[in-house]
């Protein structure tokens, strides 16, 4: 009996410990398959074809969020995916949402607008788990107010390291309190998103093409002064991001025209902005797919000129 008893210890020892290498090598298999994502993401970037990328996003995304299951530790991995629904939503829903305007279509605009919301709101809502990891008193800090917000992150995010999780973080919130603008408690956290950008910008303004500069710009020019906006700083952020990205990322010319051009009421400025990227070609070939993206947008809010004007 004891000796059958020693056998069967052992042989629970021994699923044990491969059941552990079994774990082990998942993981080992997940993290560099994140590694992968995250060194791939510049080919897309240089893609050609919009409705491709499109298409493939959505499949990507799913690879993605399915490896974040096993590891949703990995910091590199979150950030990807939080990336990844931005740039499609950005890029594939917003121009469905446009299309769907110009249609009169309130229906579907009400769905798409409640879908992009809810994407953006995943993104962000990744970003917040991937600071809890690094700080489990993160949900008491928002909880307290935005000036203690605003003191954590400067004590605790002072590196360029820190920069990707601020960016995606910063700029996912602000995109779904844009697309939840309706709801007034959306619009109350828009500092909190605000400030994670500032705090990216001031540690690395060039991160992602200099975005962080163009959010704010977005942020100061579409804000009434009331509730923080400055028309003139907006045109500082966004003179700044045309200058370093040397006029190559038509990002920032379309938000430029979309927000302070018409909030300013500047015609001019709105349309020679537009027909710069309707009519740039391909500048940059690392943020063609961004290009391309823009150029359809451009085309479509130069035909609402007389809208708007």
């Amino acid at each position: 009996m004891t000796r059958w008893i020693r056998h069967l210890s052992l042989a629970a020892l021994a699923l044990a410990l491969s059941t552990q290498a079994a774990c082990d090598l998942t993981r080992f298999t997940a993290n560099s398959t994140a590694n992968m994502f995250s060194r791939a993401g510049g080919a897309l970037e240089r893609h050609f074809d919009y409705e491709l990328a499109g298409a493939a996003l959505p499949g990507s995304i799913m690879q993605l969020e399915g490896v974040y299951s096993v590891i949703p530790d990995n910091e590199q991995l979150g950030v990807t995916l939080m990336r990844a629904y931005v740039s499609y939503t950005y890029g594939w829903l917003e121009d469905q949402l446009e299309q769907v305007q110009d249609r009169g279509d309130f229906e579907e605009e009400e769905r798409i607008t409640g879908r992009a919301r809810l994407l953006y709101e995943r993104a962000r809502n990744i970003g917040i788990h991937l600071m809890r990891l690094r700080d489990p008193n993160v949900d008491q800090v928002l909880q307290g107010g935005y000036e203690g917000w605003n003191a954590y992150l400067d004590e605790r995010y002072s590196s360029r390291d820190d920069v990707p999780l601020l960016f995606w973080t910063g700029y996912a919130w602000g995109s779904a309190i844009n697309a939840g603008r309706d709801d007034p408690e959306m619009i109350l956290a828009l500092p909190y998103a605000r400030v994670a950008v500032e705090k990216a910008v001031r540690t690395d303004e060039s991160f992602f093409n200099y975005s962080g500069l163009t959010f704010l710009g977005v942020v100061n020019a579409a804000l009434p002064e009331a509730l923080g906006g400055n028309p003139d700083r907006a045109r500082e952020y966004f003179e700044r991001a045309l200058e370093l990205t040397q006029r190559k990322f038509f990002t920032v010319h379309f938000s430029y025209a979309r927000t302070y051009a018409v909030q300013t009421q500047n015609r001019d400025l709105y349309v020679r902005l537009l027909r710069e990227v309707v009519d740039g070609g391909d500048p940059e070939p690392a943020a063609r797919l961004a290009n391309r993206i823009t150029r359809r947008r451009a085309i479509r809010w130069l035909q609402r000129t007389d809208q708007l004007f």
